[in-house]
């Protein structure tokens, strides 16, 4: 009787979920991807596994544990699974939305392991247009093809950050487009910027734009053909600071926050009839801008490189200017090489790199290499390896508080396994 009553049960339990198992499906193609992702590696200095800068070189004067040890790291969080949706057509366009996700809890202020929001956004697509609203990589400014082994390797260089933004571009031909949106200039779900920061209590919102010719007359590498686009990024920083008259009020300083970039992609040699072997693309992109790296865009983990207060009253912000470029050779089909290379440079005032222990201790410059080697062992299992390496220059000598002072600079060597399997 005992055993009659739980079947009983169990079913009652089953109708329901089977009957709407197929809910989703039946009114929308929906399809389930992904990849799971491994990293094996080692850092000559004493990182985790996705360094953006260097540590300052120890001297006889200071230690730096950092630069006194290595490490090995492993890791599995670049795992991800995602959703594709294809939906029924709004005002004459096809819809569809995106989402993903994985589990590196860097943008949640989770520990490792934790799921992080990826993408989330839908796209309304018409013959000469296309809608896109939500969480996705930026629309302007970054390198159009990155083969980085790790996820956030090289993104001091405008490699590209994911923002909520709503972007609309037009295609004036197959070959001309241009895109106009707003986008946000904090990240929402990280920890360093967020809701309170200068960048979201300025009323100004993020304006993105770009102007860009795309062609298939020089023929393509897979997805990659000829690119050429001008693009950028305008929005202002609100920092605010206590009334020196009066204690209990507060006022704010405001600055501009803006990036020009130009990229591109050149299929220097096609490939034929679909077959990469022997094929060469170049591409990359070129920066100048203000008052964008609190924000994340260029990456640099530890001191902000954004706004500083140059007075007690009045906010500053240094200009920059970068480049990334990356070449990549297909030796055959499934294998090929990447040369990487970033520069960035920050261009402070005399003062502001030295009135204080925190401003000699800001990145003042960093440049990057890599070259690595991926191999398509099949349509599911990728193998890639890789060498790079991190120079740093910081704004003066430092760590500045105790007896002794470390070095200017600091160079970081990291040797990188990874083995994705697409699903």
């Amino acid at each position: 009787m005992k055993r009659f009553l739980f079947v009983f049960i169990a079913a009652l339990l089953a109708i329901p979920a089977l009957g709407h198992a197929g809910s989703v499906s039946s009114r929308h193609d929906v399809t389930f991807g992904g990849l799971v992702k491994y990293d094996l590696g080692y850092s000559a200095q004493n990182s985790h596994a996705d360094p953006s800068k260097a540590f300052r070189q120890s001297t006889s004067d200071r230690a730096i544990l950092e630069d006194e040890y290595g490490n090995t790291f492993a890791s599995g969080a670049e795992t991800r699974f995602n959703f594709l949706i294809k939906g029924p057509e709004l005002l004459g366009a096809r819809t569809k939305a995106f989402i993903e996700g994985d589990f590196r809890g860097t943008t949640t202020g989770n520990a490792y392991g934790g799921f992080q929001l990826r993408h989330a956004f839908m796209n309304l697509n018409w013959e000469s247009a296309e809608l896109m609203i939500g969480q996705n990589w930026q629309q302007w400014g970054m390198p159009y093809y990155r083969a980085q082994v790790g996820a956030d390797d090289f993104k001091q260089y405008l490699k590209g950050i994911r923002t909520p933004q709503v972007a609309f571009r037009y295609f004036f031909t197959k070959e001309f487009n241009a895109m106009i949106g707003l986008t946000s200039a904090t990240g929402w779900s990280g920890t360093t910027r967020q809701y309170n920061d200068g960048y979201a209590r300025s009323s100004w919102p993020g304006l993105q734009g770009e102007i860009a010719y795309w062609t298939d007359r020089c023929g393509k590498i897979g997805p990659n053909n000829l690119k050429f686009a001008l693009g950028g990024y305008y929005g202002r920083d609100s920092e605010t600071f206590t009334d020196p008259v009066n204690p209990a009020r507060i006022k704010d300083s405001s600055t501009d926050a803006w990036v020009a970039a130009f990229r591109y992609s050149l299929p220097i040699v096609p490939e034929k009839q679909g077959n990469k072997a022997m094929s060469v693309l170049l591409n990359g992109n070129f920066f100048i801008g203000q008052n964008v790296a609190g924000n994340n865009w260029m990456g640099t983990s530890g001191p902000s490189n954004g706004a500083y207060m140059r007075s007690s009253t009045e906010a500053a912000a240094p200009t920059l200017f970068g480049m990334f470029a990356q070449v990549s050779w297909w030796i055959t089909d499934k294998l090929w090489m990447n040369g990487l290379y970033g520069y960035l440079k920050y261009n402070y005032s005399e003062w502001a790199r030295s009135h204080n222990a925190a401003a000699r201790d800001t990145v003042n410059m960093s440049q990057s290499y890599a070259v690595n080697m991926y191999w398509d062992a099949n349509q599911a299992i990728r193998f890639g390896l890789q060498w790079m390496r991190i120079f740093t220059h910081y704004n003066g000598v430092g760590p500045g508080n105790g007896p002794g002072f470390a070095g200017t600079s600091g160079t970081m060597d990291q040797y990188r396994l990874a083995a994705w399997y697409f699903f």
